[in-house]
């Protein structure tokens, strides 16, 4: 990618979402609005419906019809957060990918520190990190020590070198993404952390950056299964080996 950052650059910004009728107009108002006023790239905001039973793909037409320049929607069959963000990045035209968490849980105001790496070619995929020094991270004190021996266990078995596998808020290239997502197993919330052991095993430049994050205390994850899910996939990983890219 060109060092040029005057030279707009296309980015796609995914929301996967599932029922999410009550948050998804909210957000992507604001998420819109916010693209309105950075007129320095060209913004394209992807809605990923992910098998929803609730009003969410109405809702996510509608904005689309209010939008049209700037919003699409990808209706998804198949239920499982990993398959709405690779199915979503695999069909971008976009040069740059990004994935957004519904709620918003990462300020907007970081979109620009966590694609400007990429664009100036420091970096191939840049995520955010809510353990960093300088990060603002509101955390419930259950989640948040699981979240930290879950990376505790990633750097142990698979040598992750990141700190913050499942931070709601990464960019990658998208021609590398293309490369990346058809070697992923997982199509849920484990669907993170493939990612990034598999880039970082195939020499990709991995940039993390501290975020403000706010939690949101209504999540519908439970908390057990996702942990279950982890913790086979980690075993997977380490049991078949990461995957090289051809």
């Amino acid at each position: 990618m060109k060092n040029e950052t005057s030279n707009m650059v296309e980015i796609d910004i995914v929301i996967p979402v599932y029922n999410e009728e009550k948050d998804l107009e909210k957000s992507i108002l604001k998420l819109c609005n916010w693209a309105e006023e950075h007129p320095k790239h060209k913004w394209m905001v992807t809605i990923a419906n992910n098998a929803s039973t609730d009003k969410t793909l109405q809702i996510a037409k509608e904005l689309k019809i209010k939008f049209p320049k700037t919003v699409r929607v990808i209706d998804i069959p198949s239920k499982g957060r990993g398959i709405a963000i690779g199915t979503s990045w695999l069909k971008s035209n976009s040069q740059i990918c990004v994935f957004m968490d519904v709620d918003l849980s990462t300020a907007l105001t970081h979109i620009p520190e966590i694609i400007e790496p990429i664009i100036n070619n420091e970096a191939d995929l840049c995520i955010g990190s809510r353990w960093l020094k300088e990060s603002e991270a509101g955390r419930n004190f259950f989640r948040g020590i699981l979240s930290w021996s879950y990376n505790q266990i990633l750097k142990t078995i698979l040598h992750l070198k990141t700190s913050d596998a499942q931070c709601g808020f990464k960019g990658i290239r998208t021609d590398l993404a293309k490369k990346i997502i058809p070697l992923i197993e997982d199509k849920n919330w484990f669907f993170d952390t493939e990612l990034l052991v598999i880039a970082q095993k195939n020499n990709f430049r991995i940039k993390e950056i501290p975020v403000k994050w706010t939690e949101n205390v209504l999540t519908t994850v439970i908390v057990t299964e996702t942990i279950s899910e982890f913790l086979k996939g980690v075993w997977r990983m380490k049991k078949n080996g990461v995957p090289d890219i051809s």
